[in-house]
């Protein structure tokens, strides 16, 4: 029997975390920005962002893409309550769109029904969100197709899914999607102990993602339009949270 949350913590692990609170970053620091790219990297695309949760992660990325008060974000009708909260984080609606009973992912058929009904009376929803259960890619490319279609932007909730492929790529390369988000939650494929972490091809989403995880804030100074002073020199251009 294979127990639920039952997390392998070796010797290696353990000299890591000693030889990191040993170092001089307790949190943040350059561990967490290598960790970034080796994750990226994995899943043949350019930009990581890491947060201390996939639910954190999801809300970045729901903000990152505009989501706000009057959107409507669809998600897969079963998954975890993180997959629709991150869109009420925001001030938006969730719907949900039926799964297929064999794989547990968002049915493509109904996907299509809801999204031509949802045409005719102008409620397309913002964002789509669909889950790869239980590590199990769903069909992409076909979801992909109707979410352009309808203008609809795709939000891979993935947590589950880390090192597993589709069409003989890694999921996360941002083929098929806006953003992807992983897990590092002790059930998970690797765990952090908590985390999560964005991985896109858009430089502008991952600024936006990098500046919503550390309180909108900002030490380049093409962003903010101010001189920076100094290591020290920061400005906040916008609301963020300490994720």
């Amino acid at each position: 029997m294979i127990s639920y949350g039952k997390q392998s913590i070796d010797e290696p692990d353990v000299l890591a975390i000693v030889k990191q609170i040993n170092s001089a970053f307790l949190t943040q620091g350059p561990t967490v920005h290598l960790f970034e790219t080796n994750l990226a990297a994995s899943c043949d695309v350019e930009f990581g962002v890491a947060f201390n949760s996939a639910t954190s992660a999801l809300h970045g990325a729901c903000a990152a893409l505009g989501v706000g008060p009057g959107d409507i974000v669809w998600t897969a009708a079963m998954s975890f309550v993180a997959s629709a909260n991150c869109a009420i984080y925001c001030g938006a609606t969730v719907g949900f769109v039926d799964i297929e009973p064999n794989t547990g992912n968002i049915s493509i058929e109904a996907l299509k029904e809801k999204l031509h009904e949802a045409s005719a009376v102008g409620l397309l929803p913002k964002v789509l969100i669909p889950v790869h259960f239980a590590g199990q890619p769903c069909d992409l490319k076909e979801v992909f197709g109707l979410a352009r279609e309808f203008g609809v932007k795709i939000i891979e909730d993935a947590s589950h899914a880390l090192g597993a492929t589709y069409a003989g790529d890694p999921v996360g390369n941002s083929k098929f999607s806006d953003i992807t988000v992983f897990s590092f939650h002790p059930v998970k494929i690797i765990t952090t102990g908590e985390g999560g972490m964005c991985v896109t091809n858009s430089a502008e989403l991952s600024e936006k993602l990098t500046r919503f995880r550390g309180h909108g804030i900002t030490r380049d100074a093409s962003e903010s339009g101010a001189a920076v002073d100094g290591p020290w020199s920061y400005d906040q251009i916008e609301l963020g949270y300490n994720y």
